[in-house]
């Protein structure tokens, strides 16, 4: 996409850069070890979409059929309900695990609420005392969210995006930056709402770059939950802190996650770092927020 001259860039200038992975029309069910140690104990009434709905099934001697047209045997069954942090997927009979392999080992870990996505081994939401749905609940109260044009720097499985959408936001337009990652997000009941609500729009790439072709004085808020600083350290840097102040409209609101405050990276404390970065880009009223481990900002 070639960038217009800054007096020339509006929504339009973005609206059509999407490329991503398609979502079905509908989901295959979804198992976890939960889900299979009922089915094994009799249950006849269960969740395949990770705790969203529940479906009544149906028992054979060979299996349980789980909808019209996929069935899982009683072997298949017991493999899954040894596998704690892990969630499967059935399709024509077959079951896979929902996890990508190439550079990085991507997976979909289930919790009390919604998944968490795991990079090699590492997850992306917090899980202890919270899950992942209500953590994004919660930073997105931190920012008094009502309306407006969101953007979320760093997709995941878009429960950010889809939360904002949600809440009223009239565009939101969300960056991610591994294919796999929306892979990942493609098999998840809980992230349908990236490709079927209205008004969110996904891009692909770096946000260090694709906040460049964005739109100037557009967004009303920012929504910055990159990954940790040693792996997207110039996430973390003025330089895109300064981009990320030139795309907010005047009283526009930020919140970028952090990690416990003096949480250090190669002895630096990160959190501080942040803060004083943040206000050397032009942001005011920082504000830090314990129960979302994040601070929240506006441009003046």
């Amino acid at each position: 996409m070639k960038a217009r001259a800054a007096s020339e860039k509006s929504y339009d200038s973005v609206k059509n850069t999407e490329n991503t992975v398609e979502m079905p029309q509908r989901l295959p069910p979804v198992l976890t070890a939960d889900t299979a140690k009922k089915l094994l104990n009799g249950k006849t009434k269960v969740s395949l979409d990770l705790g969203l709905t529940t479906t009544s099934i149906n028992r054979t001697n060979e299996g349980i059929k789980l909808n019209k047209k996929e069935n899982i045997d009683y072997v298949s069954l017991g493999k899954i309900a040894e596998k704690e942090n892990a969630a499967y997927f059935v399709s024509r009979g077959k079951v896979y695990q929902v996890a990508v392999s190439g550079k990085h080992f991507y997976k979909l870990v289930p919790t009390h609420g919604a998944p968490t996505l795991e990079i090699d081994g590492i997850r992306m939401h917090r899980t202890k005392e919270t899950t992942p749905d209500m953590d994004t609940g919660r930073k997105l109260d931190s920012l008094r969210l009502r309306g407006g044009a969101v953007l979320d720097t760093c997709t995941g499985l878009g429960y950010t995006a889809i939360e904002a959408a949600r809440r009223g936001a009239s565009h939101v337009v969300t960056v991610e930056l591994e294919m796999s990652v929306l892979l990942i997000a493609r098999m998840n009941p809980w992230s349908r709402g990236l490709w079927t609500l209205r008004g969110v729009h996904k891009l692909l790439g770096d946000s260090f770059h694709v906040t460049d072709g964005l739109p100037e004085r557009f967004f009303d808020y920012v929504v910055h939950d990159p990954p940790r600083h040693s792996h997207a350290g110039h996430l973390y840097g003025g330089e895109f802190y300064r981009k990320l102040w030139g795309l907010m409209k005047p009283g526009g609101r930020l919140f970028h996650y952090t990690g416990e405050p003096g949480s250090r990276y190669r002895g630096v404390d990160l959190g501080r770092g942040v803060a004083s970065r943040l206000r050397e880009a032009g942001f005011v009223g920082l504000s830090y927020h314990d129960d979302v481990m994040g601070f929240t900002a506006v441009k003046p």
